[in-house]
C-alpha cells in the first residue's frame, strides 16, 4: 500500500545549527509539516528558494552575517510566502520585506499565528 503525504511543505533559513534543527523538529512534529529544505548560508537559501516546492519559508534575515534579501526576493517572485523569525526589529527591515514575523524567541503557537497570517489562512478556534 502506498501512502502520500498530504502535509504541507515548509523550507526553514537558520544559519544556527541548533536553531535550526529545533525549528525544524518544531515544523514536523507541532505544526505537522515536511520540511522539505535548510539552508544555513545564502548561497544555499538562493539555491532553494529557486527550486525547492514548498507552502511556506522560515527566514531568519541574518545568515552567517549576510542578509537573506536576494533569498527573500526569490521566494516574492515565486509567490511563495515567508515568515520572518528574526531578532531584527521591525524597523531595521526594509519596507518591501515586511511580513509576518515571530521574533527569537518564539512559541509554536506564535509560529503557527505567523504562518497562517503569512498564508493569508485565518484562525478557525
Amino acid at each position: 500500500m502506498s501512502m502520500t503525504s498530504a502535509a504541507p511543505r515548509a523550507i526553514v533559513f537558520e544559519d544556527h545549527p541548533g536553531l535550526s534543527s529545533a525549528l525544524a523538529d518544531l515544523l514536523k512534529e507541532r505544526l505537522g509539516y515536511d520540511v522539505a529544505a535548510q539552508a544555513a548560508c545564502i548561497e544555499d537559501a538562493l539555491r532553494v528558494a529557486h527550486v525547492e516546492r514548498c507552502d511556506v519559508a522560515v527566514v531568519d534575515l541574518d545568515l552567517q552575517g549576510v542578509m537573506a534579501y536576494p533569498a527573500l526576493d526569490e521566494l516574492k517572485r515565486r509567490g511563495i510566502p515567508y515568515v520572518l523569525a528574526t531578532g531584527a526589529l521591525p524597523v531595521d527591515i526594509p519596507t518591501r520585506y515586511h511580513a509576518p514575523s515571530v521574533r527569537k524567541p518564539y512559541s509554536a503557537t506564535q509560529l503557527a499565528d505567523a504562518i497562517r497570517e503569512a498564508s493569508g489562512v485565518r484562525r478557525t478556534s
